[in-house]
């Protein structure tokens, strides 16, 4: 009997074992992450570094943890600006960066009067497995820039050779100060989160003050499901955002999915599923639009409306995006005169759409819906990088009285466009292991042993996840409205 329970002790100890490694691999990037992106692992079990200082380059710096390789997550010791004369890039995946343990914030921003050629977008993701939250990312233009207009979004996720980034989680980021697009996705990236982010204060050189472009030249690279969930999108003539794809996919994975997003104050173009390059076959675009608002204000002035799509690509596009309908999933169109439902992006003549929408979406929706009645409120207090600082604060401002919102934004920046951000002291965190000591006596760990930031805990919300990612996340949750 003793050898029976002994061996149904190491079977069960086995199976004990699979479960807690298959439980891992199906771990959240944290609890309540959504869409296609939350299988993101980020720097789960790997290094810390300590961001000590806001200088471009050197120990202590955010660029010499975002460029470093290895599973890795960068913590905050310190508060302000950082000003880069040349792009961050992320060749090497498993990142996480929790600006969220900056006590007052980090804002990334380009160091006024470098060279056009390096004024390019100062966060360039080329590999895969990269969380990045609570960030203010504003490029900021000068004149002497303007050759290279088209380089300056706020976070670029880019195919290199032949890797395809995939998840990745952009999460409480406040964009703006960008021109031609605010973040993109190029020829590439696939399972693709952007929630609770503001984009906003868009720049216009040449007319260019673009929001979010999602899988840009498409038909060169191999582009999968991106999902904004819970964003505002403010003030942006074109791509708010644009969605591009080489047909649905054979298990609907190239469908984009906008849902619980508030368009703000859009200019000529709301939502844009279109392909401007289409592929040889011309199969269209996919994508899903649920329980977004769509709101008027004094930059729209033209014809816009819900759905805009290329008259290249129209009839073979795939769309859902209802209005008026009963369903939890409507749509909601505000101001004066009325928003159509769809059109061809043909600023003059106006050409109405003769497509129409699916009855349902197209696969499974991605990300919670919460109801658009109460849209407009949660997303004013949760959106955007905390803790909010004042230009966020202004343009929320202008987000709930739409008709205070600017008709016409900016060419160029000044240092008095960016905000000053300071903060108090950071915890005490004796082995620096990104916990502070506070967190790790009331929580059983050492003060004096840096590793076991990655032990597991064993029970509970975070239950799997490492100590780390349960301060982390705790810490998101003590910066951000309830």
């Amino acid at each position: 009997m003793r050898l029976f329970r002994g061996g149904a002790s190491l079977i069960a100890l086995v199976w004990l074992v699979v479960a807690t490694s298959q439980s891992a691999q199906a771990l959240d990037t944290f609890p309540g992450a959504s869409g296609a992106g939350k299988a993101t692992s980020g720097g789960r079990g790997g290094a810390v570094f300590i961001v000590t200082n806001t200088a471009d380059t050197g120990t202590g710096s955010l660029r010499a943890c975002m460029q470093a390789t290895g599973a890795r997550t960068c913590v905050f010791r310190v508060s302000g600006t950082i000003q880069l004369a040349s792009p961050i890039v992320v060749s090497n995946g498993a990142l996480t960066v929790a600006g969220q343990t900056s006590p007052g914030g980090i804002q990334i921003r380009l160091k006024s009067g470098i060279a056009a050629t390096a004024a390019k977008t100062p966060v360039r993701i080329l590999a895969s497995n990269v969380f990045l939250r609570h960030l203010r990312v504003r490029p900021g233009n000068e004149a002497a820039w303007d050759s290279t207009r088209g380089s300056r979004s706020g976070i670029g996720i880019e195919k290199a050779g032949t890797v395809d980034p995939q998840n990745i989680y952009l999460d409480h980021m406040s964009v703006g100060y960008g021109s031609d697009q605010a973040m993109y996705s190029f020829q590439s990236g696939k399972n693709i989160t952007i929630a609770y982010s503001l984009f906003a204060y868009p720049l216009s050189p040449a007319n260019h003050d673009y929001g979010p472009l999602i899988c840009s030249d498409q038909h060169q690279g191999d582009c999968g499901k991106t999902t904004l969930w819970r964003n505002i999108i403010s003030s942006h003539l074109w791509r708010n955002p644009a969605l591009k794809s080489v047909g649905c996919g054979a298990q609907n994975e190239r469908v984009h999915d906008v849902i619980n997003t508030l368009i703000s104050n859009p200019g000529q173009f709301g939502i844009m599923v279109v392909d401007d390059h289409p592929d040889a076959n011309n199969i269209g675009t996919c994508a899903n639009v649920a329980a977004s608002i769509m709101e008027r204000g004094p930059k729209s002035t033209g014809p816009i409306a819900l759905i805009n799509q290329s008259n290249d690509t129209a009839a073979t596009n795939r769309w859902y995006a209802p209005v008026s309908t009963g369903s939890g999933n409507d749509n909601v169109l505000l101001g004066s005169p009325a928003l159509p439902q769809c059109r061809i992006t043909k600023i003059s003549p106006v050409t109405p759409c003769t497509e129409t929408s699916e009855a349902a979406p197209i696969g499974a929706l991605s990300a919670p819906v919460i109801s658009t009645a109460t849209l407009k409120s949660h997303l004013t207090q949760q959106v955007g990088a905390f803790p909010r600082d004042s230009l966020d604060a202004k343009w929320i401002g202008f987000v709930n009285n739409v008709s205070t919102a600017p008709a016409t934004n900016p060419d160029y920046t000044s240092s008095a466009s960016f905000p000053v951000i300071t903060g108090g002291s950071p915890p005490i965190d004796s082995d620096s292991d990104g916990m502070p000591d506070s967190f790790e006596l009331a929580n059983g760990l050492s003060t004096t042993n840096a590793g076991d930031r990655n032990n597991i805990v064993p029970s509970g919300t975070y239950a799997g996840y490492t100590w780390l990612e349960r301060y982390l996340d705790e810490r998101h949750h003590t910066i951000t409205p309830p």
